[in-house]
Order: C-alpha cells, then structure tokens, then sequence
C-alpha cells in the first residue's frame, strides 16, 4: 500500500465491511500486510476482568486467544494502554513499555516468542467504563518494533475502522459475525444519524436525539435534517452529496469533518461518511441507510473508570503495570520478573504510588487500587496458569 490510490481503495473495502461483514477477515489481512504484520484483530479488551473477547481476526490461532485469557492477557504489559491512549492515535507496545522491558516481559518470553510475535501495533477504537476496543496488529519477532511510517499508516486507517465497526452495529450486520458489544462503540454517547439515497432520516440513535432536542443548531424536520447555520447547512449538504455520489474513495483520510452548531454556543462536530458505493442511478430507487453522520459535542466523552484513577493520581503507565500485579496479589518480585525489570525499579515505582496517593503500605495501596482497578474476584498471590 505505497500509494495514495492503495490507501483509498482500501479505505472503501473497509465501509463495504458494513454490509458485506464477511470481508473482514481479508480487509485486516491488507491493513496488516501494509505494515508488514503478521496477524491483525479486533477485540475487546478488559483490564479490569483481565480477558478478551476477539470479534474479528486474520492469521490469530484459536490456541493463542485460549491461552492469552487463561494465562497471559492479565499480565500483559499494554493492558491498561485504554487508560492512558487517544482514540485513532495508535501505539507501538514495544515503545509503549519501553523496548527492553517490554521484549524482556515474561508475557513476551513465554507467549508472544514461542508463536513468533513480536510488536504489536495497536489503535484504539472504543472506550467504555473499565473496558476499551482495539485494533490489533503483531509483527514477526524477529523485526523488532514498528517503525513511524506504520504508525502513521494505521493512524490513517484507524478512524474508518472505528466507523465501519458502529455503523455495522447500528444496521444489524453483527448477526453474521461475532458481535461487536454495544457497549463498546459508546453509542449513547456518539449520535448517529443514518441517511438514505434522499437524504431522508433512516437511523437517529438517543445520542442523536438529544442533541436535537436540546437546540445546538440541529432540527429534524419529518424526515430531514436540518441545520439552523447557514454556512454549515450549505457544507453539511455538499459534504452528504459527495458521500453519496462518490463513496468513500473520496472522502479524506479522516472523514469529511465538520463544524455544526450555532455560533457561540455549543460546538458540535460531525462527520459525514459513506456505507456504500453506488452508482447515482441507484439512489433514487433505495431507502436503505446510505450516508452516516457522527455526531458529538466539542469536549464530551465519558473517561473509563480505570482513566479516572490513573489521572487523578497522576500515575504512569509503568508505575500502573506494577500496581495492576500488586492488585492481582503479587509480590514485588513477581512483579519485576513478569515486567522484565529489575527489583530495585519495581520499588522505585511503589515508592512514587505511595507518593501520589499518600499512602504508606502495600496494603493500604492495594485497597485503593482495588476501588478502581480490580475484578469481582481478586486472583490469588500464586502465578496464574
């Protein structure tokens, strides 16, 4: 994918992926090859319960998801990563926690070599009270971590994989494939809006609704959308035309954004996607869902519990991956061994969290860490597995 022409025909596979869902499996395998990665996935994972639910993959056995929940994914070293991550922005692991400490975790040793992973480039895609979806996309072993240029590449990809995934939640398209959990695309705090060929209202979810009804510039009118701004009525309008005489090979890499809203008041910001192409022809003929547009406040999205905590104190995220395996019952030599670092770091890192969250004792630092950071059942101080 070296070419501006490679990433928008692949951009429009990605939203074919909301009525074909069945293409998924090949859309990833593209992504991940654009990268040089040897797997890619799209799961949902919990720090909280320490497990993960695979929704779609490419080249990920059905053993290494088994052995990952059962041993491996509460002791992997970019488990919080949800925390502490912006949407789309995505994150080399290796870089994430520290390329020596991550290749010299045991979660590396012990999973990730034997199956010949290495780094794994990840982007978020949804966030929710404890848990976070991602993108996930291992390279060999072998290559060391990602560079920028793939970064750069899924950041590109990121936010129409995102899309994609809602808007095929919001047509039903889930009953095919794995179900990607409502919860997890945030959709009471996202409105969408779902479009047809006329431009008529098909899909106002409540998020939508409430920005309606609470007068920010946006009126539904019977079936149509109405914007009170004239400038932003005028470019909503051409940005929804192109969308449905164009389809996503004309879209920019990130959607085509807008501002909505009064002047002044309460910024909304939209953006304008398509779920299809088709031929102009065809949309005087359908009623379907053609055209999707997001809609949120400037500043509103709801942080995960965990992100909460982790802000409040002002804790890092290597000072977190010791506080999640002291909250899990291990001790600090667990700790410096399943982290890949030395002892006297690992107390380095309890010294600054008593610190930051005044505390004196492991005990008594556990017990807060537990209000935010632990399961309904706490595992035992034993290694797991």
């Amino acid at each position: 994918m070296n070419t501006e022409s490679d990433v928008l025909s692949l951009v429009g596979r990605i939203y074919d992926c909301v009525l074909q869902p069945q293409d998924w499996v090949s859309v990833l395998e593209s992504i991940a090859r654009s990268v040089n990665g040897i797997n890619a996935s799209i799961s949902i994972q919990d720090p909280i319960s320490r497990a993960a639910h695979f929704t779609v993959d490419w080249a990920v056995p059905t053993e290494a998801i088994r052995i990952y929940n059962e041993k491996y994914a509460r002791l992997n070293p970019v488990m919080t990563s949800g925390w502490y991550c912006a949407l789309d922005d995505p994150i080399s692991a290796a870089r994430y926690a520290g390329e020596s400490d991550y290749f010299s975790s045991r979660f590396a040793r012990e999973f990730l070599r034997p199956l010949g992973w290495g780094d794994a480039l990840g982007s978020h895609l949804a966030k929710m009270s404890h848990r976070y979806g991602i993108l996930c996309i291992f390279g060999a072993w072998s290559k060391g971590e990602f560079d920028d240029d793939a970064l750069s590449r899924i950041r590109a990809l990121s936010p129409h994989v995102r899309r994609a995934v809602q808007i095929a939640e919001l047509l039903g398209t889930h009953q095919q494939v794995p179900k990607f959990e409502a919860d997890a695309l945030e959709l009471l705090r996202t409105g969408v809006i779902l479009l047809d060929g006329q431009k008529r209202i098909a899909f106002c979810n409540s998020a939508a609704q409430q920005l309606i009804d609470r007068d920010v510039g946006l009126k539904r009118r019977a079936d149509l959308l109405h914007v009170s701004d004239g400038d932003a009525a005028i470019s909503l309008d051409k940005a929804i035309e192109t969308a449905l005489l164009n389809g996503a090979g004309a879209i920019p890499e990130n959607g085509i954004p807008l501002a909505l809203g009064p002047s002044g008041g309460n910024g909304v910001a939209a953006w304008i996607l398509p779920l299809k192409r088709r031929r102009k022809l065809e949309l005087s003929r359908t009623s379907s869902p053609i055209v999707a547009i997001f809609l949120q406040e400037f500043g509103r999205q709801a942080p995960m519990a965990g992100e909460v905590f982790v802000k409040h104190f002002s804790i890092t995220p290597a000072e977190c991956r010791v506080l999640m395996l002291l909250v899990q019952g291990h001790t600090l030599s667990d700790a410096a061994d399943w982290l890949g670092c030395s002892l006297p770091t690992v107390k380095s890192h309890l010294s600054h969290l008593f610190a930051k969250t005044s505390t004196k004792t492991q005990t008594q630092l556990v017990r807060l860490g537990m209000t935010a950071l632990a399961p309904a059942q706490i595992q035992g101080a034993t290694e797991p597995g």
